[in-house]
Order: structure tokens, then sequence, then C-alpha cells
């Protein structure tokens, strides 16, 4: 409330009016959610295929990974020695791309790059459709693996149709919060996984997998996940850091608690 100010003051002129300052008011949750949802949007994102504006080329996609998807299952339930190493490498390129993200907090090269080259619904939709072709082929992984599309899909539709820039989501200052943390090492297990039944797949479509086989064929996987981290690591080193690694975790454990 203002109210005149005494005539004694010698500050102020008899016929000024007082008017003590209000503190500005806390956002209530309706603006806080506002404040969120702006930190998501797509303004002043780092790369030109993260805007929310609805464009034609972008339905492309949807029928080329149903085609896509159709055609190695296809494929793989007939044996093509072509369609299982298709998909152990991409399996193997997944885990090269993804692992960085748990030791940086910056958008590193392989991201960047597809970023700026690649469709983001094609990518995602390539990892979405990887889980279903090993689950719904003769590759037999198990049916749970089909768990990752839901994600991918969720990355496609914020992304591309409700401008949330997903670039945001590798830097803790920004959006790297420890559930996308969470998400992206089920997602380095699960192609991890697709990537041994695809392998032992194909294997089997040559010799009978016993004991001592199977063993071998562990040791296999395992040096292809270790190489596909050591040749991460080399073109990765001058971003990654011990340091983030877990750090989404530890800043929910530092955050300082509400006055």
């Amino acid at each position: 409330m203002c109210r005149p100010h005494s005539s004694k003051s010698t500050i102020l002129a008899p016929d000024k009016v007082y008017c003590p300052k209000q503190q500005p008011s806390a956002p209530n949750a309706k603006d806080r959610r506002s404040t969120d949802r702006q930190d998501w949007s797509d303004e002043g994102a780092a790369f030109a295929s993260q805007t929310s504006t609805y464009t034609y080329p972008r339905f492309i996609w949807f029928p080329f990974l149903f085609a896509v998807a159709t055609l190695s299952i296809q494929a793989l339930n007939k044996g093509s020695l072509v369609a299982s190493l298709f998909w152990i490498l991409y399996e193997f390129y997944i885990i090269f791309d993804h692992v960085p993200f748990l030791f940086t907090n910056s958008v590193y090269k392989s991201p960047a790059w597809n970023f700026t080259h690649l469709s983001t619904v094609f990518f995602w939709g390539m990892e979405a459709i990887a889980c279903i072709i090993a689950t719904q082929s003769n590759v037999q992984a198990p049916l749970i693996l089909i768990y990752n599309a839901f994600p991918h899909l969720f990355f496609i539709v914020a992304n591309n149709f409700k401008g949330a820039a997903a670039s945001k989501s590798f830097v803790e200052e920004q959006k790297k919060t420890w559930w996308v943390y969470t998400q992206v090492t089920i997602d380095n297990t699960i192609h991890g996984i697709c990537m041994w039944y695809h392998l032992k797949y194909l294997v089997s479509q040559y010799v009978t997998i016993d004991l001592y086989l199977g063993m071998m064929l562990e040791y296999v996987w395992m040096w292809l996940i270790i190489a596909a981290c050591l040749l991460t690591y080399y073109v990765h080193k001058d971003e990654m850091s011990m340091k983030y690694f877990l750090s989404p975790y530890c800043s929910m454990t530092t955050k300082e608690a509400p006055k």
C-alpha cells in the first residue's frame, strides 16, 4: 500500500508518495513448468536438425524404417550373412557412439556429426527398430529388450514435434539429468546384448554351438565390446573424463536444500 510521506521528512518532499518496495513473489508450479519447458525448447539449439517445425520430409523416414525392419527380419530368418554382419556392426557402432556420454559433459564428436548430418528420426528410428528386429526374428533375443524402442520413440517425438532440443541432454548445466544418464546406460546394455544374440545366431547357421564354442563366442563378443570402447576412447579422449562419470547422480546428492 502507498501512503503520503510525512511533511517533516528532510529527504522527500511533502507531496511525494512513498511506496515500499515489494518482494517478487515465488513462481507457482505452472510458471516453473513453463520455465522448464523453455529450457528444453529448440530456441538457440546448436544444430539445425533440432526444430519443432513440422516438415513433410520427416514422414519419409517412417515407411523407410518400416521397410528396413521388415526386410531385415525376413533376411535374418533366411540366414542371411549380410544381414547378420550388418546388425552386428550396427550394434558395435552404437556402443562406440553412446559410451562417451557417460564420461563427457558436451555434445562430443560422434553425436555432433549425427545431429549435423543425419535426421534424428532416422537415427533414433534405427535404434528403435534394432531391438524389434533382434526380438522378432530368428535371432531370438529376449522379448524384454523391445523396451528400448519406447524411449527412442519418445526422443523422436520430443525433439522433432515438441521442440525439445535433445542435444541439451548432453550437458549437465542444461538437461543432463539422472534419468537421461540412466536411460543411456540401459541403452548401451541392450545394444550389447543384441550384439551377442546376433553373433550367436550368425555362428549357429554354420556350426553347432557346444560348450567350448559357446565360451569362444563369449570371448569374441567381449573383445568386440572392448574394441568399441577403445576405439571411441581414441576418438573422443580429449572430451572424456572420469570426473563426469556418474556426475548426474552426484549432483542429486550435493544440491543445496531449499531454504
